[in-house]
């Protein structure tokens, strides 16, 4: 995502960047920007700047008639990023204001640009009708618009989570992160112990926006390293927030938990004060974008990393789990696969469920039984599926009622969801088997579905009703008659007058009485002068024609005053009636958001089986064991993106108490990566409850999920290849337990052959001796073979490969025991190398085979030392890597003697003639 500062020589201000100090607001005296102090401000721009000085941290969106004009440094930032064109007001001035605007009903898609630059945005809007006021309009702000708080549905991803995190804390007090999704109403805080931890928490999160207290440099340079391209806001100062969560007297936490509105819950304010810390910034910060209309109270979830299977950012990424390595793009990641869900909620979720796998057996098991139902069923999967894909987003959709910014067209959306749901308890009821506790049963609905709100709206509101508020037409006829009534006479009253005309017509005896209008006078009573004896008393003449008499009543005048302002009236009572209807909802938030999660858990699981039906995948045995026990197991992505029946499953055993470490190697391209990849994935899915890609599996609990596959430069941070290597398999080494599952690919080969080959060792060592992590190592240094011969818990497994020909066939089978050779060479081939290029690297490759290891081989008494394995497998040395230089092969004695001549030589003592007869003499030796 790009920021404000790539924007360089905009005449920003101090808020428009990657990183932006937030103040109190308004306590700062307004000032008058670069380019007005030639000019007395006009009473306009002084309101203009007054509103300003409140939130110059923000670009102010300022509401003239049909536009929003920007006026300024912020007109000069805003017309060069949006390409907008930048004009000036009182153009005949000593120094005219910058100004630009955009169009009121495009507001929207101009703020999403605005927010993917990273910056904020004020919307100060017109508080009165200005047809009706003399003077400057009252103007404030209504609302304030930043990356981490957008409400406007098109500016978000309807799958991805919107949160807005707050981080606060030191080395000797912990870390504490809170997030909140103030589109969804979700609301989660943790600790961490280390700043490293807390990292890791914040990239599962995924937040849009950061917020960092300004007194925490340390914290604050961390975060901006980690995540250089998501917004970091400083805001006030949390050192006095951390003393008081840390050292508060009981009263005082109660008052904090207070302030946020949550639950008294001593237990939890005392044994997480800095994730309470963290919660009161995410939370004073969201109150703060609503100035007009109160953040809801939000219910805080707070959560431990031991509560799920960490993964921390380097494991996701290696995994591809939502966005690939290479271009970061959704298309091929495991999400994408994964993600059959119908609703947008259900996308969330399960992108949740993906970043945080349980820890708990029976929870699990629980998921599990749940998908196992929907996969048996069908029939009933399909119907459920069928019916989730009309039910629409109900998280997001009662939250904008909540926070008051709900169009009618949300709300009959959210009817319409609801009226659906009676349909889907039958679909799921359709596929139970056998008796199910409702307590227990994920894929159940609850009792409360509703049913009184969706009936609401849909007496209340048409189905076609529009998205604005501003042209009326949405609320059902024969909702209410006074609504009716003005409806009607907005049509045009034609029935009103009709019914005038009769009454008068009988009063008076008049039979050609007639009401008509024009533009002059509007709505008059003609009569005939030959009627004109008749014409009551209470008539008021107004117009004499040529051949009758034009008059107006009481009556007359009142129903055309009402014509006139029947429009005004109808849409101000229909936008009365919607409001009290989206108040109505935002009072049964909590109930409503309760039964959208349950709709978005049974989506989820129908999505799963789907999955899990169509990809022939199998229900996993999970338990709170050590082993992990793969029988034709399968790498879910790239067995999808295979021919069919192209992809090779192969088996995978690790026990900590006889094959914890695997050692696999095998030629370039036989699979070594997909192999280690496959099983880390299977974890995952196994505990996040769904099934895997095998035929049996029987997963113990681990605790967290490490990797260490693939290397780049990061040179953003200065780092190195083999820097950037060696720091992600310290943070393995550092972190790892027993209980967790290690990847590695490859470690050592970012620096010399030499290096790469004892680091690799020593770790494999550490690994098996201190750690006792069930691992799977890949590596193509086939010395590392011998760590098998050494402990007793380390095995050999190879990629099988076939050479004939001088090429290579992959058959992608694991096998017992470990690779002599890479197929290096036919694998360049392959790819493309000019035959010359090869002839010579096969050249090469054959002398130094022939070169005999100075070291000599080490066998398995030498303890802690590599192992030089030799060619095709035999026990003789091959090529040393831990000798000084190769002992190069003796010279033809032809060749000697001609050299011993020349060495014998005094250049400087020879004749031209000795000279030109020694040249003769060798030229007939050597030929």
């Amino acid at each position: 995502m790009p920021n404000a500062r790539d924007l360089g020589g905009l005449g920003t201000t101090k808020s428009l960047g990657p990183t932006r100090v937030v103040g109190s607001q308004g306590n700062q005296e307004a000032s008058v920007p670069s380019g007005a102090a030639g000019n007395a401000p006009t009473a306009l721009m002084r309101q203009y700047l007054d509103i300003k000085a409140r939130y110059p941290d923000a670009i102010l969106f300022f509401r003239l008639g049909d536009f929003y004009e920007m006026f300024y440094e912020d007109a000069v930032y805003v017309a060069r990023a949006l390409n907008l064109t930048l004009t000036t007001r009182d153009k005949g001035k000593e120094d005219p204001v910058p100004m630009c605007g955009v169009p009121h009903h495009a507001a929207r898609g101009y703020l999403a640009k605005l927010t993917e630059l990273g910056c904020r945005i004020a919307i100060c809007e017109q508080l009165e009708d200005p047809k009706s006021v003399r003077g400057i309009v009252k103007r404030d702000v209504v609302r304030v618009v930043t990356p981490g708080v957008i409400l406007d549905e098109e500016s978000l991803d309807p799958r991805t989570p919107s949160h807005l995190a707050a981080v606060t804390g030191d080395a000797r007090q912990g870390y504490g992160l809170a997030f909140v999704d103030v589109t969804t109403g979700s609301f989660r805080a943790t600790e961490a112990p280390t700043s490293e931890s807390l990292l890791d928490e914040l990239a599962r999160a995924e937040p849009r926006e950061i917020l960092i207290p300004k007194g925490e440099t340390d914290l604050a340079a961390a975060v901006r390293r980690a995540y250089p391209r998501v917004v970091q806001t400083l805001v006030a100062d949390g050192a006095s927030t951390k003393t008081q969560a840390a050292s508060a007297s009981r009263e005082d936490k109660r008052r904090a938990s207070e302030a946020l509105e949550l639950p008294w819950d001593s237990t939890l304010v005392d044994r997480a004060p800095m994730a309470v810390a963290a919660a009161r910034i995410v939370l004073d910060y969201a109150r703060a974008t609503q100035p007009a209309a109160s953040l809801p109270p939000l219910h805080l979830e707070f959560f431990q990393r031991a509560d799920t299977l960490v993964i921390d950012e380097q494991a996701r990424a290696h995994l591809e789990l939502t966005e690939t390595l290479q271009d970061r793009k959704r298309v091929g990641s495991l999400i994408d696969l994964l993600d059959e869900t119908r609703s947008a909620m259900g996308g969330r979720l399960i992108r949740r469920w993906l970043l945080f796998p349980l820890v708990d057996v029976s929870t699990i098991r629980r998921r599990q039984d749940a998908v196992q139902r929907l996969v048996e069923s069908h029939a009933a999967r399909d119907s459920v599926r069928k019916i989730l894909s009309n039910v629409g987003d109900l998280e997001r959709l009662v939250s904008r009622a909540r926070l008051g910014v709900a169009t009618p067209r949300d709300l009959v959306a959210l009817g319409a969801g609801l009226g659906l749901l009676p349909a889907l308890r039958r679909a799921l009821q359709d596929a139970a088997l056998g008796e199910i506790s409702p307590e227990t049963d994920l894929a159940d609905l609850g009792a409360d579905l509703a049913d009184d709100i969706a009936a609401r709206i849909g007496r209340t509101l048409r189905e076609d009703a529009p998205a604005l508020t501003k042209d009326g037409g949405f609320v059902v006829a024969g909702f209410s008659s006074e609504l009716d009534e003005w409806v009607a006479i907005a049509a045009g009253g034609r029935e009103g007058l009709a019914a005038i005309e009769t009454r008068e017509r009988a009063r008076t005896g008049i039979a050609s009485l007639k009401i008509k209008s024009n533009s002059v006078f509007g709505f008059y009573i003609e009569v005939t002068r030959s009627q004109m004896d008749r014409v009551p008393s209470d008539y008021v003449r107004k117009q004499t024609v040529a051949n009758a008499e034009r008059f107006v009543t009481p009556e007359l005048a009142d129903y055309e005053s009402k014509i006139l302002s029947a429009d005004e009236r109808r849409i101000a009572l229909e936008t009365q009636i919607f409001v009290a209807l989206r108040d109505e909802i935002a009072g049964a938030a909590d109930r409503l958001l309760s039964l959208a999660r349950r709709v978005a858990t049974v989506d989820v699981l129908a999505g799963l089986a789907e999955v899990a039906h169509r990809g022939g995948y199998v229900r996993p045995l999970v338990d709170d064991s050590t082993i992990l026990d793969i029988e034709d197991g399968r790498h879910p992505v790239v067995e999808r993106l295979a021919a069919t029946g192209g992809f090779v499953p192969n088996d995978v055993r690790l026990d900590p108490d006889h094959e914890q470490l695997l050692i696999v190697t095998g030629p370039n391209m036989a699979g070594k990566s997909t192999l280690i990849r496959q099983v880390a994935l299977t974890v995952i899915l196994s505990q996040m409850g769904s099934f895997v890609p095998a035929r049996r599996a029987h997963l113990g609990l681990c605790d967290r999920v490490f990797t260490r596959v693939g290397a780049g430069d990061n040179l953003a941070r200065g780092e190195s290849t083999f820097l950037v290597e060696m720091r992600e398999t310290a943070h393995i080494l550092r972190y790892a337990t027993a209980r967790s599952l290690v990847v590695l690919d490859e470690i050592g080969r970012g620096t010399s052959t030499y290096d790469g080959v004892s680091i690799a060792w020593a770790v494999g060592e550490y690994l098996h001796e201190v750690v006792r992590a069930k691992t799977l190592f890949a590596t193509h240094y086939h010395e590392l073979c011998a760590l098998a011969d050494t402990y007793a818990r380390v095995r050999n497994v190879c990629v099988a490969a076939r050479e004939g020909d001088g090429d290579v066939v992959f058959l992608r089978k694991l096998m017992s025991g470990g690779a002599n050779r890479s197929f290096g060479i036919q694998v360049a081939k392959l790819a493309g190398l000019p035959p010359r290029v090869l002839d010579k690297a096969r050249e090469i490759l054959a002398t130094l085979e022939r070169v005999p290891s100075a070291a000599g081989p080490t066998g398995p008494e030498s303890r802690g030392g590599p192992y030089i394995r030799g060619p095709e497998g035999s026990t003789g040395p091959q090529l040393g890597l831990f000798q000084s230089a190769p002992t190069p092969p003796p010279l033809p004695k032809g060749v000697a003697d001609i050299l011993a001549t020349l060495t014998s030589l005094d250049p400087d003592n020879l004749t031209p003639r000795q000279a030109l007869d020694l040249l003769v003499d060798l030229k007939k030796r050597a030929t």
